[in-house]
């Protein structure tokens, strides 16, 4: 109640401030035909006349003086007859019958000028103004459409406003400017348009709703197909337009009425601005049909004033909707923040469980393999040392050699972890210098030479482990069987990514063909073949009796490189 008595009283205050200075100070009552006919010879100053509520151009005759062509809303100035014809005084029309309404002055030039001014503002002057403000409103709606995020009520609205400037254009200059023989169509059928349009933006309003949306378009194209018929046909659009009018605005009407009772329910905020929109808009309409019934003398029609007045209550019930979308976007953007900011710790919490759980896999792993080297290594030395010292299979020496054999896999395991990705010219030169003090208490001397390039490619844990257990081998071979004084270790880069890494002594050699197979190729050549097919590689072993022997083994770095990534 208190937005709509609020509305009534904004409306009708400016209403009562702007008839307030149109309103003129004294009447013409005495100006009036044919009452003024005794008074134009006593009559100071120029004599003018003038007529009010003229549709088109219109004749004055009045005894004693010229004939004037008078204009809508324009005084002009009379001049005396030489002779008198008649003693009648006549208005005659000339484009088409004078309306009933229309009233003849004559008297003061300057008189009936202000008010001639005073109906040309409110007549063609406000049309102008509305026309412009309906245009400049609708068209800022539509280029402000991204700002509210396309709003279909916008749009509608914005549409809605253009089309009632140009149906006030239409009505008020069409006639004039376009004398074509198809105007009344497009006069009506921009009415009945602009009828469907606010049918719609009522609709948008309300909460979309695409079936009645779609039979008010079907209403407006039968309205328009009939228009169209009957134009082609030549009938007088005057018996069937009041009817269509009144249907319109009936059902029009109708809508909005059941369109707020809904919206009653589901937003009484809304509908109750609207129905105090629609209102004032009733009751400038009521005022002007029962309280200022024509003729009404200069004062401005409260119904002019409602077009501009109502849009720019709509914009304000716009500009709310607008708000509170923007409430709305910025409520779902917290949350989908709220929820991104969730969805970001979950995903960090799963991924140190992942890191975590990949750590302990990868212990498990390392772990695993440990067991499995350490059995395969020193459990299997010492195990069978174990069963040679109970069946009193071993002397003194020999188990000397098998402990020494444990602790050489011991400590190839620990140098192995160690040296774990590491550069493999650092890993071998580590290798030389455990080896190098155990084998000068032999007396044979360990060389070693590197010629690959810097940085030199690496081997992980288990295929450096491998790596010192065939040098190991290799090693031990020789100075068990070989006699050998100088041993050498060289590395140099291979084929296709691949290095090779020489072990060579200077023993005495024997024949590799004879030696496959043999009772101890089992534990020496064989377990260096073996070693080489872990690291995916090959060995190739030359010796010649009584010139030594070298053992060249292939491994291939990119290839394994490639695995492992």
């Amino acid at each position: 109640m208190a937005i709509i008595v609020g509305a009534q009283l904004l409306f009708w205050g400016a209403y009562a401030l702007i008839v307030a200075g149109l309103r003129p100070v004294g009447t013409l009552e005495e100006y009036r035909l044919p009452v003024a006919r005794a008074l134009l010879a006593s009559e100071p100053g120029k004599i003018g006349g003038y007529a009010l509520g003229l549709s088109g151009p219109a004749v004055l005759r009045i005894p004693g003086w010229q004939p004037v062509v008078l204009y809508p809303a324009q005084a002009s100035l009379l001049s005396r007859a030489e002779t008198t014809v008649g003693n009648e005084w006549s208005l005659t029309c000339l484009t088409s019958p004078c309306p009933k309404a229309a009233i003849a002055y004559a008297g003061s030039f300057d008189r009936l000028s202000e008010a001639a001014a005073r109906e040309r503002f409110q007549r063609f002057d406000m049309v102008w103004l509305v026309v412009a403000t309906e245009l400049m409103m609708g068209a800022a709606l539509l280029v402000l459409l991204p700002v509210n995020r396309f709003s279909r009520l916008q749009c509608v609205t914005g549409l809605l406003l253009i089309l009632v400037g140009i149906d006030a254009w239409l009505t008020t200059f069409g006639v004039e400017n376009l004398p074509y023989a198809w105007f009344p169509l497009l006069r009506y059928g921009t009415e009945y348009l602009m009828l469907t349009v606010a049918a719609l933006a009522v609709n948008a309003f309300a909460d979309w709703r695409s079936r009645e949306a779609w039979a008010t378009c079907g209403c407006f194209i039968v309205t328009f197909a009939i228009l169209l018929v009957m134009m082609i046909a030549g009938a007088d659009f005057a018996t069937i337009v009041p009817w269509f009018d009144a249907i319109a605005l009936t059902l029009l009407l109708g809508y909005g009425v059941v369109t707020l009772l809904r919206m009653g329910r589901t937003a009484p905020g809304p509908a109750i601005r609207v129905l105090a929109i629609l209102l004032v808009a009733l009751a400038s309409i009521g005022f002007d049909l029962f309280l200022l019934p024509p003729p009404t003398g200069f004062a401005l029609q409260a119904s002019v004033l409602a077009p501009p007045l109502t849009m720019l209550g709509i914009l304000f019930e716009i500009g709310l909707q607008g708000h509170r979308l923007n409430q709305e976007a910025e409520g779902e953007r917290s949350d989908l923040e709220r929820q991104v900011l969730e969805q970001d710790a979950s995903l960090l919490r799963s991924s140190q469980l992942l890191r975590h759980q990949e750590r302990v896999i990868a212990i498990d792993a390392e772990r695993q393999r440990l067991l499995r080297d350490m059995h395969d290594g020193v459990g299997g030395v010492l195990t069978h040392m174990l069963l040679d010292v109970r069946g009193n299979r071993l002397n003194s020496l020999e188990i000397e050699q098998g402990l020494q054999s444990a602790v050489d896999d011991l400590r190839n395991m620990a140098s192995a972890i160690d040296a774990g990705n590491e550069p493999i010219d650092e890993a071998l030169a580590l290798f030389r210098e455990r080896m190098a003090g155990r084998l000068a208490r032999s007396g044979i001397t360990l060389d070693y030479r590197c010629t690959l390039p810097i940085p030199a490619p690496s081997l992980d844990v288990r295929r450096l482990l491998s790596l010192y257990r065939l040098l190991q081998e290799g090693i031990s071979n020789s100075v068990r069987h070989a006699a050998a004084t100088t041993i050498e270790l060289a590395v140099k880069p291979g084929e296709d990514g691949t290095i090779l890494v020489m072990l060579s002594d200077d023993g005495m050699g024997f024949e590799p063909e004879s030696a496959s197979g043999a009772a101890g190729e089992g534990r020496g050549l064989a377990n260096m073949r073996r070693r080489a097919d872990q690291m995916g590689g090959r060995i190739e072993i030359e010796s010649v009796p009584g010139r030594g022997t070298q053992l060249i083994l292939t491994i291939p770095i990119i290839a394994a490189t490639t695995r492992k990534a």
